[in-house]
C-alpha cells in the first residue's frame, strides 16, 4: 500500500493543479451540491455482504469540467456523519457516529456527447480522507448517470466502490450520491469599444459675430439669440414674425400680450367678469357676498346678515338685547331637586323668545352650573337636564332647534367662593349668551 506521507503529497498535488486549471467556468463547467450515503462492511466480512450494511449521510460538493466532448474531470469534497460497524477503521468504537470528510479528484467517461439529454460514465481517480481519529487514501471507481433540463441546470446521480490505498481503514466501501449541477455564470470580457472617428476639420463663417455659424443661423445677416435672429422681447418669437416686438406674448398672439381689461390678472378668454375685477379663484369675478357688507362669504361668520369685521361678518348686538338676556338668566329658578322650571322664570324667558324671533340670524348658547355639594356624577347630570329644560322651553315656543346649543358643566366652572352659603348660591346658576 501507499505510505500516509505519500498518499497525501499526490492528493493535494493534484486537486491543487487541477482547480488551479479550472479557475475560469464557463457554459462547460459546473458546481454539484450532494445529497451522499456511504455503505461499510462490517469486520471479516467481504464484498458481498454490503447489502445488508447500515447507510451513513453527508453532504458533498463537487466542480465538474467537460474537458472533452466524452470526457469529464471532477474535484470535490464530501463529509459524511459515518455510523461505522465494528472494526471497520482501526481501534473504532462499534456503533460510534462522528464526522469524516473527504477529498477526491477523478476522470470520467462518457457514453454519449455532453449535447445528449441523458448519459451514462465510468469513472476513477484518487482520494483521501480523515474518518474520525485516521487518515486514509483510497481510490475511487463509478458508475452514474447524468440528465441536463436546461441550459446550466443538470442532474447527476453516481455510485463509487472505495479501495482503501493506506492502513487509515482497513475495509473497502460503497459511496452514493445524487446531485444539483449550476453552471457558474460566464464571465464576459468586454470589447474595446472603438474609438470615434475624427471628423475632418470644416472652415466656418460667422457674418454678424452672434456665435452662430451662417449654416445654421436663420437670419446671418443680423446679430441674434434666436437661432440666430432678434427677439427684443424674449418671447421666444423672432422679431421678424413678432407682431408686439417690444411686449413680450404667446404665439397664439402672435406675439402680443394676452388681452386682459379689468386687468385683475386674469386674461379675457378665461375671465367670466372681464369688465370687473376679480379673482383667479373665481375666474377673474369678484368674491360673493350676499349680506353686500363688503366681507367675502368665504370669511363671513354671518354671510346672510349685513355686519363688521371685528365680528368677522356679524352685526354687533345691542346694549338692550344683551341686558335682556342677562336678566333672564339670573331669574331662572327650578324647583328643588328637578329639572322643572318655576313659572316664575318665564316672564324673563319670554323676553328672550321675543328677541330671538326678532333677529333670526341669532343663536343663543345655555350653560348650567352647580355648586360643590353632592356627588360629581350627580351634580353633572342635574345641570345637564337643567340647561336642557331651558333649551325645550325655547323651542315650545317656536325657536328653532338648531339655533341652540346647551351643556351642564356640574360644579367645574365656580365663580364664587364654595365654602359659604352666599357663594355656592352664586355657583347654582343658568347663563344665557347670544351671538351669531
Amino acid at each position: 500500500m501507499i505510505s500516509k506521507r505519500k498518499g497525501l503529497l499526490i492528493c493535494t498535488l493534484l486537486l491543487v493543479n487541477f482547480i488551479e486549471a479550472q479557475k475560469l467556468t464557463g457554459k462547460n463547467s459546473f458546481l454539484v451540491l450532494q445529497f451522499t450515503s456511504s455503505q461499510y462492511p462490517e469486520a471479516e466480512q467481504g464484498f458481498k455482504n454490503l447489502s445488508d450494511k447500515k447507510y451513513s449521510y453527508g453532504f458533498g460538493l463537487t466542480y465538474w469540467k467537460i474537458y472533452k466532448p466524452k470526457i469529464w474531470v471532477t474535484a470535490g469534497f464530501q463529509g459524511t456523519f459515518s455510523d461505522y460497524a465494528p472494526l471497520f477503521v482501526k481501534d473504532d468504537i462499534i456503533g460510534a457516529a462522528k464526522f469524516s470528510s473527504q477529498l477526491d479528484a477523478m476522470v470520467h467517461l462518457n457514453a454519449f456527447k455532453d449535447d445528449n439529454p441523458w448519459n451514462l460514465f465510468v469513472g476513477g481517480g484518487l482520494g483521501m480522507g480523515i474518518f474520525p481519529g485516521k487518515f486514509a487514501i483510497y481510490t475511487p471507481l463509478g458508475t452514474g448517470i447524468s440528465h441536463y433540463f436546461s441550459e446550466g441546470f443538470r442532474l447527476i446521480a453516481q455510485a463509487q466502490f472505495r479501495q482503501p490505498l493506506t492502513a487509515g481503514i482497513t475495509k473497502h466501501y460503497m459511496h452514493y450520491s445524487i446531485g444539483v449541477a449550476q453552471t457558474p455564470p460566464r464571465i464576459e470580457k468586454k470589447k474595446p469599444e472603438p474609438l470615434p472617428e475624427i471628423a475632418p476639420v470644416v472652415a466656418v463663417t460667422d457674418k454678424d459675430q452672434d456665435g452662430i455659424v451662417d449654416s445654421v443661423d436663420i437670419c446671418p445677416d443680423e446679430k441674434g439669440s434666436l437661432n440666430g435672429c432678434p427677439d427684443r422681447d424674449g418671447d421666444l418669437i423672432a422679431d421678424r414674425n413678432d407682431f408686439c416686438p417690444d411686449a413680450a406674448g404667446p404665439e397664439r398672439y402672435k406675439g402680443c400680450p394676452i388681452p386682459d381689461r379689468d386687468n385683475d390678472g386674469v386674461n379675457d378668454e378665461e375671465d367670466k367678469c372681464p369688465d370687473t375685477s376679480g379673482i383667479s379663484k373665481y375666474a377673474g369675478c369678484p368674491p360673493p357676498d350676499a349680506d353686500g357688507d363688503g366681507i367675502y362669504d368665504e370669511i363671513d361668520e354671518c354671510p346672510t346678515v349685513a355686519g363688521i369685521n371685528a365680528l368677522r361678518g356679524c352685526p354687533e348686538i345691542i346694549s338692550v338685547a344683551k341686558e335682556k338676556v342677562k336678566y333672564a338668566a339670573s331669574n331662572i329658578l327650578f324647583k328643588f331637586a328637578s329639572d322643572e322650571l318655576l313659572p316664575s322664570s318665564f316672564p324673563a324667558l319670554n323676553e328672550v323668545v321675543k328677541i330671538m324671533k326678532e333677529e333670526k340670524p341669532l343663536k343663543i348658547s345655555i350653560e348650567a352650573h352647580a355648586d360643590s355639594i353632592g356627588r360629581y356624577e350627580r351634580k353633572m347630570m342635574w345641570s345637564e337636564l337643567r340647561a336642557k329644560s331651558v333649551a325645550n322651553y325655547f323651542i315650545s315656543k317656536g325657536i328653532a332647534a338648531e339655533r341652540i346649543s346647551w351643556k351642564g358643566y356640574g360644579d367645574t366652572k365656580p365663580i364664587a367662593d364654595n365654602a359659604t352659603e352666599e357663594g355656592r348660591a352664586k355657583n347654582r346658576r343658568v347663563e344665557l349668551l347670544i351671538g351669531y
